[in-house]
């Protein structure tokens, strides 16, 4: 395995700095098992499946695996490192909300507050009457005002980016600015009432503007004053600037019809500009140690390395289901819901293990990106596991399942 770097924090990080390592079982994790873990994720590499990958894992705050491997961009033969910075796209919902249960915490914001009283195009918005016909449908006024609780957890009526309905009207675009983008969202019907459907969405980026209208500060400065910052999540931002490129994982499509792995082209605002659009849906970009240092904050209750970014009640709360019982079960699909799990603040929880594919346990929490990042902790077994690749589509393989499997299965002592 290839050796970690310690570096002591004198203020907030100025370079990446993992959690400190152990030898696996000192901890209660295999040695064997784990390079059954690498050599299985390395196959995909050597068989063209994916450019490179990083994988970490780590159990009770100490790092038993961290890897990096194949290649970060092809074309200029640049090796995968241990800090290569991907696009971590949904995996971005739980750091904005974070930031939302701060100011929660502060009392600066509630989570029954309308959102309209941030934010006034809310005040206007319409319910589809029938949402199946987006086109011809009629409209009417909602039965009650979206809450900031609703957009924590999908349940205000909104709608996904990549949705017909918002493709449509051109909602997100990387070349506007937050306040375009949240008044482009006010300004098409909701698909449901307020607090009757559980629909994946850009929920989290208009939390991001409500942030920024109560603190008068931007979003990526509060984050990295109040998340990031203090977590010494030092790669983690809005964009990769100049300094940094040279560590970014470019992205891939899969092989298919029998073509290699082909470079997808950059966004029209490239991930390497900092863009006028600062989505706290999907925007950020971060490494596996920076954002395992963010799950292991979870962990603890809201602290790492002495610095505390949330009370441990409301980060407790961030990590349960919160979904009403009504609402449940939920899914990215209503014909194919999950039975397993239920939703937090960003992040999904595993709420019947019995349900679930593979193994976990109730409790467990994390939640992936549409690129091929993917992460979890499991307060049972205080485990922490992080995987980013940069491949579409993002399911590709069934790498991150292959993942999840052989992480628990290194577990050997509880």
């Amino acid at each position: 395995m290839l050796a970690v770097l310690l570096l002591p924090l004198a203020g907030y990080a100025a370079e990446s700095t993992p959690l400190p390592r152990v030898a696996p079982e000192q901890v209660g994790v295999s040695s064997e098992r784990l390079q059954l873990l690498d050599t299985l994720l390395r196959q995909h590499i050597d068989e063209g499946h994916v450019a490179g990958l990083v994988a970490g894992v780590a159990r009770k705050g100490q790092l038993v695996y961290l890897q990096a491997m194949g290649w970060q961009d092809i074309e200029n033969d640049q090796a995968m490192q241990e800090d290569s910075i991907f696009q971590i796209r949904s995996m971005s919902k739980a750091v904005t909300s974070l930031a939302v249960m701060q100011l929660v915490e502060q009392g600066r914001l509630g989570l029954q507050d309308p959102v309209s009283r941030y934010i006034p195009s809310f005040a206007h918005m319409q319910v589809m009457v029938n949402p199946d016909d987006p086109q011809h449908t009629a409209l009417r006024a909602p039965s009650r005002a979206i809450t900031i609780e609703d957009l924590l957890l999908n349940i205000g009526g909104l709608s996904h980016r990549d949705s017909a309905l918002y493709q449509s009207a051109q909602v997100r675009s990387r070349a506007d600015t937050l306040d375009v983008m949240v008044d482009k969202i006010a300004a098409v019907p909701l698909v449901s009432d307020p607090g009757t459907q559980w629909v994946y969405s850009e929920s989290a980026s208009v939390l991001g503007r409500v942030i920024e209208l109560i603190t008068g500060e931007k979003l990526d400065a509060y984050l990295a004053a109040h998340v990031t910052g203090p977590l010494g999540m030092v790669d983690t931002g809005f964009y990769v600037p100049t300094g940094k490129q040279d560590r970014l994982a470019q992205v891939y499509r899969a092989p298919r019809d029998g073509q290699p792995l082909a470079r997808v082209p950059d966004m029209e605002v490239p991930i390497t500009v900092n863009p006028p659009l600062l989505e706290g849906a999907i925007g950020l970009v971060s490494t596996v140690p920076d954002y395992m240092r963010f799950l292991q904050s979870f962990l603890n209750g809201g602290t790492l390395d002495g610095q505390r970014v949330l009370g441990e009640a409301l980060t407790t709360k961030m990590h349960q289901n919160n979904v009403p019982q009504a609402l449940m079960p939920i899914g990215m699909s209503p014909r194919n819901p999950w039975a397993d799990l239920g939703w937090g603040y960003g992040f999904t929880v595993v709420v019947d293990e019995t349900h679930s594919a593979y193994g976990v346990n109730n409790g467990e929490f994390g939640w992936n990106g549409t690129l091929g990042t993917f992460s979890w902790a499991d307060p049972e077994t205080e485990t922490v596991a992080v995987l980013m690749l940069q491949v579409q589509p993002a399911g590709a393989y069934r790498i991150s399942a292959l993942f999840k499997a052989l992480v628990a299965q290194s577990i050997v002592v509880p």
